[in-house]
């Protein structure tokens, strides 16, 4: 029988449309961390940050690469943005709900 103080577990994945236009990771929806993998096919990098994330926010992931983001009290999925180098790329996600 699952303990209803268990963590939930979320999973998903994002594939932004067009490079250069960050998009949302998820609908609404609070976690206390996201693991961000970005997928293994992908073959330019792929940004994490704000809705302002591009290319010169950060390094990026590589294919395969991950970050992971916690959040002391709780952070919403819709405030996590994407970007990529190429169309059509983007990540696996694994989050835990708050």
């Amino acid at each position: 029988m699952a303990n209803s103080n268990s963590p939930v577990l979320l999973s998903g994945e994002k594939t932004v449309t067009t490079a250069g236009t960050a998009e949302a990771l998820a609908a609404s929806q609070r976690v206390y961390s996201v693991l961000i993998i970005a997928k293994q096919a992908n073959t330019g990098q792929v940004y994490v940050g704000g809705s302002d994330v591009d290319s010169d926010t950060n390094d990026g992931l590589d294919a395969g690469e991950s970050i992971t983001i916690q959040a002391r009290n709780a952070l919403d999925l819709a405030d996590v943005y994407l970007d990529v180098d190429t169309d059509a790329e983007g990540v696996d996600f694994y989050a835990v709900k708050a």
